[in-house]
Order: C-alpha cells, then structure tokens, then sequence
C-alpha cells in the first residue's frame, strides 16, 4: 500500500512540475498592454491611431525596455523583440520625432549588448541617418549630461552593417551642417575602440 501511495505521490508531483514547465510566463502589465497593441498594429500597419497607440505603450526607459524584452529569464517579450523593434522603426516613416525621442530616452542609459539593445541601436542609427534633422532636435532635448552617453552607445557599433548606418548618420548629419553632433559622434566612435 505504501507504494502505491509512494507512486500517487510522484505522480501527483511530476504533473505539477510538468505544468510548470509548459505553462507560459504571465507577462508584465505593461509588457502584456505593449502585447496588445502591437496586435493591434499587425491588424493594420497603417492606422495612425495604432502607431500610435503602440508608441504610447512601447517603453520610455533603459529600466522598462531590459525588463520587457530583455530580462535576465530571458522571457516576457525576449523571444519576439526584434519583431517589436522593427514595428517600432516602421513607425518613424509617419513618426520620426516620437520614434527618435523614445528611442533616445531608452539610449540615454544604455549600454551596448547583443540582441534587444543592439536592435534598438540599429534602429535609432537607421532612422537618425534618414531623419538627420529630426535625430539633431531629439538629441538636444536631452539634458546636456546625457548626449554624452547617449552618443557612446550610438559609437558602440562592431558590425559592418551598423557601421555603414553609423557612418551614414554622420554623413547626413554634416550634410545639414550639424557639425557639433556629428562631432560628437566621430570622438566617440574613436574612443569606443
């Protein structure tokens, strides 16, 4: 008889810790609402109401943007984030100014990693090049204590493609002779290796 409750026992247990293991994650509140919207988006690219309703959910700070796509257990949003940042990056062909300000307000503390981070800085480089009046305006919102930081994690670019995006921010920049930024970024880029 005390097998049998011995292997009820393990049975019961190993159910319980199989559940476990395909049971999902539930999501953070506002890792689950950015979930929604971007949904949302995929219904219809188009609607600038869902632009910017995604814009609106999609996260503001370093703190808020490791959390949601690239926690330390690798869940919540991880797998699908550069699905998330690339919706994010199509949105800036309507929305510069909104994407590079939210982007920006991410880099300001951010340091350079592969996956989440480093899409996100591809991102910001991709569309400070095509919108170099609009990545000038951005950056000089931010206090004067964090462009440096900013543009060190913008200069950390190891990959030939992310190169070519940064040497082309720089370009366009000088371009429209924004001399002092475009600086900036060539000092850092030097310093960065």
């Amino acid at each position: 008889m005390k097998k049998i409750y011995l292997f009820f026992f393990l049975f019961i247990s190993s159910i319980g810790i199989y559940a476990q293991h395909i049971t999902p994650e539930p999501l953070r509140t506002d890792a689950e609402r950015l979930s929604l919207a971007y949904e949302v988006l995929m219904k219809n690219k188009l609607a600038t109401n869902s632009q910017l309703l995604y814009l609106q959910r999609f996260p503001k700070t370093k703190d808020d943007f490791i959390a949601i796509f690239d926690p330390d257990d690798g869940k919540q949003l991880h797998k699908v984030s550069h699905q998330y940042i690339e919706a994010f990056k199509e949105i800036a062909s309507n929305f510069p100014d909104s994407v590079l300000r939210i982007g920006l307000g991410i880099s300001k503390q951010m340091k350079w990693a592969t996956g989440p981070s480093e899409d996100l800085q591809q991102a910001i480089l991709e569309i400070g090049a095509s919108h170099p009046e609009s990545f000038v305006n951005e950056i000089y919102l931010l206090k004067k204590k964090e462009i440096a930081p900013t543009v060190s994690y913008l200069a950390d670019v190891e990959q030939n493609p992310l190169c070519s995006l940064y040497k082309d921010l720089i370009k366009n920049l000088q371009d429209i002779g924004a001399y002092n930024i475009s600086g900036r970024l060539v000092r850092a880029k030097g310093q960065s290796h």
